[in-house]
């Protein structure tokens, strides 16, 4: 319950602030009032292309996401349990996890002509070292004496890792997989932004701030707030299960 409290008095002074500063500069194309931001805001959740925008940007988010978690999965579970194949890959993982999030973008829109698989392709490069890195983990967690059992079967490598490995190694995956969904729906905006994608958060942004329309901005950012919030709240729940 306090915290509850201290959360809503730190929003209200925030407010307070930005209200004051919003005053101090008399400026609706540099810094509009709260109170004109949420009458925007309450304008585009009436507005059915609001929702539309929205679950065009999560249907992109869901392709990625679904492409980079098999192929995750997959080449996990074979860097878990060979490791040559885990000396293979570890560089490629390490540059793809250290590489600037604008830089590839930037270079992904130069190399590809079609700007909605260059937005596919940035996220999934994004989204693909975590579950990687979670189902690699996951396999080399897995409790020696399992391992050592398993070297006396008889049964193919691959049905062991599909079989045995696969699911004991589910939770590191669950929890790659959750941490990925925040990260990818972020980077995902900023990549509608910068290749100014059809019907997308990001070229939506993209077209009100050159438009000087300062309160659509602000109105869909804190559109974006409330999304990640709820996907970190979901992202919660879902780890307690």
């Amino acid at each position: 319950m306090k915290h509850n409290l201290y959360s809503i008095l730190s929003v209200l002074l925030l407010l307070v602030v930005w209200y004051a500063y919003a005053l101090f500069i008399d400026n609706v194309f540099i810094l509009p009032k709260p109170t004109q931001v949420f009458i925007e805001l309450f304008d585009l959740l009436r507005n059915i292309s609001t929702y539309t925008i929205i679950l065009s940007s999560f249907q992109r988010l869901f392709i990625a996401i679904t492409i980079a978690s098999t192929l995750g999965i997959i080449f996990g579970l074979l860097a878990g349990g060979y490791r040559r194949i885990a000396a293979f890959l570890h560089p490629l993982v390490t540059t793809l996890r250290s590489l600037p999030v604008a830089s590839i973008i930037v270079i992904l829109l130069i190399l590809s002509r079609d700007r909605t698989s260059a937005i596919y392709t940035i996220t999934f490069l994004m989204i693909f070292p975590i579950i990687f890195e979670s189902t690699k983990q996951g396999v080399l967690n897995i409790d020696t004496s399992i391992k050592q059992a398993l070297d006396l079967e008889p049964h193919r490598r691959i049905k062991i890792l599909r079989y045995i490995y696969l699911p004991l190694a589910f939770p590191y995956i669950k929890t790659g997989f959750l941490q990925s969904i925040g990260l990818g729906f972020k980077v995902l905006v900023m990549a509608e932004f910068i290749a100014q994608t059809d019907n997308s958060i990001g070229k939506t942004l993209y077209i009100s701030s050159t438009s000087i329309y300062y309160e659509t901005v602000f109105a869909w950012t804190i559109i974006i707030i409330v999304i990640v919030l709820m996907i970190e709240r979901l992202i919660k729940k879902l780890r307690s299960h």
